[in-house]
């Protein structure tokens, strides 16, 4: 009986510190997101020339306009995201700050102002913006067809067609 005890006991034990343990890498590991989701992202707003980007109250298309940002001009976010939209630290007058995603990159963008040709395989897809929806009334940059491209970062351009990946562009010599 004496060693049915102990072995119970020390099977309880075990258990208890396994369970402790593992409590302890959840909640450390809990603990590790949360501090990487407190460290704000920097990013930057790409956007035709000539045009705003606005910063909303809410996360709607609807939402109360508390300002604006161009292109090229840089942000904070805490990776929230709703409705389309991404939460911005720092901006605005003091409310919670919403940007529209399709006009959000992490890459500063580089200004361009120069001709570049397509040199996609057939044909690139010209965007409403960034990662959009294809322009309806707008053809496909055909291969070698010429384009100004008047921002650009590694991922996009923004062009005088709309946004096409950067990829399918190459400078004009």
């Amino acid at each position: 009986m004496r060693h049915y005890r102990n072995y119970t006991t020390e099977k309880v034990v075990r258990t208890t510190l396994i369970f402790i343990l593992a409590a302890l890498v959840v909640l450390t590991g809990y603990e590790i997101g949360i501090a990487r989701a407190d460290k704000p992202l920097k990013c930057w707003i790409l956007c035709q020339p000539e045009s705003r980007v606005y910063i909303r109250r809410t996360p709607e298309k609807t939402g109360i306009i508390d300002g604006w940002l161009e292109v090229g001009d840089e942000f904070l976010t805490d990776g929230k995201t709703a409705n389309g939209f991404i939460h911005a630290v720092g901006v605005g007058n003091g409310y919670d700050a919403w940007i529209y995603t399709g006009n959000v990159v992490t890459e500063k963008p580089e200004e361009i102002n120069g001709n570049y040709y397509c040199v996609a395989k057939v044909q690139a897809a010209c965007r409403r913006w960034v990662d959009g929806p294809q322009i309806r009334n707008a053809p496909w940059l055909k291969n070698n067809s010429e384009v100004k491209v008047y921002w650009m970062t590694s991922e996009w351009a923004v062009t005088s067609r709309g946004y096409i990946q950067s990829t399918w562009l190459e400078e004009a010599t």
